[in-house]
C-alpha cells in the first residue's frame, strides 16, 4: 500500500510539473513575436516586458519560501498564485498598449516566478533519491512545454495572443488541482526569528568561497539565456523559419534524453564539470544561430537548438540539486526561493535590459536585424562565464 501511495504522489508532482511547463510554453516563447509583429513594440519595451520575471524574482520567490518554510503549506500558496496568476493574464491578453501591459503583465509575474521554487520544493519534501527521482518528476516540465510549443505552432497562433490565453486557463485549473495535493507543512526551525535565520545560517552559506562563485556565475549566465527566451523565436520567424515555434520544441526534446541520462552523467562528472559544459553551451548556441541561416546551414540553427538540453539541465537543474545539498532541511523552500531571487532577479534582469539594448542597437530602419551581430554578443559572454567558473569554482574544498 505504501508503494502505491508513494506511485500516486510521483504521479501528482509529475502531473504539476507538466502544467506548470505547460504554462511557461504557451505564452513566454512566442510573446515576443506578438509583440514587435502585431503590437508594433520596440526591442526595448520587449526587453522591459521579458524583465518583468526579474522583477518579480525581487518580490516574490523569497518571501513565499520563507512563507512556506514557517506558515503556510507549500501546496496551498502554489494552488492560490496559479489561480491569481491566470486571471490577471487572461486580462494582459486583451491589453495592446505598452503603459497597460507592462504593468499588468508584472503583476502576473509576481504570482507565477514563485510557482518554480514552490514546485521544486515539493518535490524535494517527497522524494527519497532527489538527483534520481527529481529528474523523473521534472522531465515532465519538459513534456509540458513540448506539448505547448507544438499546440501554438500547429494552431498558427505565433503572432496572435491566443497562447496568452491558453496559458491563463491552464494556469487557473492548475492552481485549483494544486489545492488537492498532499499537505506540505512548513518546516519549524529552532530559529523562529528571520534576523537570527539570515545571519546565522544562510549568512554561513554566503561566507563560503565555492557557494559566492556559484551564485555569481548563475546570474552571470542568465545574461545570455535572456537573449534566447526573448528573440530567438523572432529571429526564426523574420529569417523565413516556418512554425519556429513547433522546432524549438526540439531543445525541450533533447532535455528530456538529457535530463534523464543527468545522474549518470553526475555521478561520473561532479558538480564542476556539470556546471561547466552547461555554460559553455549557453555561449556556444550562439555562435551557431550567428552563423547558420536558411537553406544548406538551417542544420547550424537547429544543432544550435538541439543543444537545449544541455544548456538547461546542466546548469538550473545542477543548480538546484547543489543548493539543495548545501542548505539544513529547514532552509530548502528559502534556498530555492533566493536561487530564484539572484539569477531570475538580477540576472534575467540584467539579461533583459542587455538583450532588448542591443537588439534596438542593431535594428535597421526596414525592421529586420543584424542577427549575426546581435548572437555574437551573448556567444562571448556565456563562453567568458564558464571559463570564470572553471578557474574560480572548486565546491569540494569546503
Amino acid at each position: 500500500m505504501f508503494t502505491a501511495m508513494k506511485r500516486r504522489l510521483k504521479q501528482q508532482l509529475s502531473f504539476v510539473m507538466f502544467a506548470q511547463f505547460f504554462i511557461w510554453g504557451s505564452w513566454y516563447v512566442t510573446t515576443s513575436t506578438y509583440l514587435l509583429e502585431q503590437l508594433h513594440f520596440t526591442g526595448t519595451q520587449v526587453g522591459l516586458i521579458y524583465g518583468c520575471t526579474a522583477i518579480s524574482a525581487f518580490i516574490s520567490p523569497f518571501v513565499s519560501g520563507m512563507l512556506a518554510d514557517r506558515y503556510v503549506s507549500a501546496e496551498k500558496l502554489l494552488g492560490l498564485f496559479h489561480v491569481f496568476g491566470g486571471m490577471i493574464l487572461l486580462g494582459v491578453s486583451f491589453l495592446q498598449r505598452f503603459e497597460w501591459f507592462y504593468p499588468f503583465l508584472l503583476l502576473y509575474t509576481i504570482f507565477f516566478v514563485p510557482t518554480f521554487s514552490l514546485s521544486n520544493s515539493l518535490v524535494f519534501h517527497h522524494v527519497i533519491d532527489r538527483a534520481r527521482d527529481f529528474s523523473r518528476i521534472r522531465v515532465w516540465g519538459t513534456l509540458g512545454w513540448i506539448v505547448a510549443g507544438v499546440a501554438v505552432s500547429a494552431l498558427e497562433w505565433e503572432y496572435l495572443a491566443y497562447p496568452m490565453r491558453l496559458a491563463a486557463f491552464a494556469g487557473m485549473l492548475t492552481g485549483f488541482y494544486c489545492l488537492t495535493l498532499p499537505p506540505t507543512p512548513p518546516q519549524q526551525s529552532k530559529e523562529r526569528s528571520l534576523r537570527k535565520i539570515m545571519s546565522s545560517e544562510a549568512g554561513a552559506l554566503l561566507r563560503k568561497r565555492a557557494f559566492v562563485v556559484f551564485l555569481v556565475c548563475m546570474t552571470l549566465i542568465r545574461i545570455p539565456a535572456a537573449f534566447y527566451y526573448s528573440f530567438v523565436n523572432p529571429f526564426l520567424n523574420e529569417i523565413g523559419v516556418k512554425q519556429a515555434a513547433g522546432k524549438m520544441a526540439i531543445g525541450q526534446a533533447s532535455e528530456i534524453l538529457f535530463m534523464l541520462t543527468f545522474p549518470f552523467v553526475f555521478s561520473r562528472l561532479g558538480i564542476k564539470k556539470v556546471l561547466f559544459i552547461g555554460m559553455l553551451m549557453w555561449g556556444s548556441r550562439y555562435l551557431l544561430f550567428a552563423f547558420g541561416g536558411p537553406g544548406s546551414l538551417e542544420w547550424v540553427l537547429f544543432l544550435g537548438i538541439l543543444i537545449h538540453g544541455i544548456t538547461y539541465n546542466y546548469t538550473s537543474h545542477m543548480g538546484q540539486i547543489y543548493i539543495d545539498q548545501s542548505v539544513p532541511p529547514h532552509l530548502r523552500s528559502t534556498a530555492q526561493g533566493f536561487m530564484v531571487f539572484i539569477t531570475m532577479g538580477f540576472g534575467v534582469l540584467m539579461g533583459s535590459l542587455i538583450a532588448g539594448g542591443v537588439v534596438q542597437k542593431y535594428t535597421l530602419a526596414s525592421g529586420e536585424h543584424l542577427w549575426r551581430t546581435i548572437w555574437l554578443h551573448p556567444g562571448l559572454f556565456g563562453i567568458g562565464v564558464s571559463v570564470l567558473l572553471l578557474l574560480l569554482f572548486y565546491p569540494g574544498k569546503e
